[in-house]
């Protein structure tokens, strides 16, 4: 699987299709980390079509997180609600380091950052 990227000058958008594991996490945590210039706010990843992920799935996604916080910038991820890994996602924990909608967000603004405890966690986890 190869991320069809989105060119927009501060969020680019990387769709992400079919299964996320072991097989092609390596390529993706490769491709996905060259698609941010420098000069982007970070990084929208739309995982709407993703129907599996495993556990080097759910690490890409709190690696990329990471690496991105480091250059002050964020990560954003499209899963729609009822979407198979939507539930994943949220018991690993992954909304605490990175915003989770349900829909592309306009791309002219900063998608919006988690409100309430989620939010307060996120920023706390980010001064680390």
């Amino acid at each position: 699987m190869t991320p069809v990227a989105d060119a927009h000058p501060q969020w680019p958008i990387a769709r992400l299709a079919g299964d996320i594991d072991l097989s092609n996490v390596d390529d993706l945590t490769l491709a996905l980390e060259q698609s941010v210039a420098n000069h982007a706010l970070g990084l929208v990843v739309d995982l709407t079509p993703v129907t599996y992920m495993d556990s080097t799935g759910l690490r890409l996604l709190f690696r990329l997180a990471r690496r991105l916080r480091d250059r002050q910038q964020t990560l954003h991820l499209v899963v729609p609600e009822g979407a198979r890994i939507r539930r994943i996602l949220e018991l690993s924990g992954v909304a605490l380091v990175a915003s989770m909608t349900s829909t592309l967000p306009d791309l002219d603004h900063p998608p919006a950052e988690a409100a309430g405890a989620e939010g307060a966690a996120k920023r706390w986890l980010n001064s680390r």
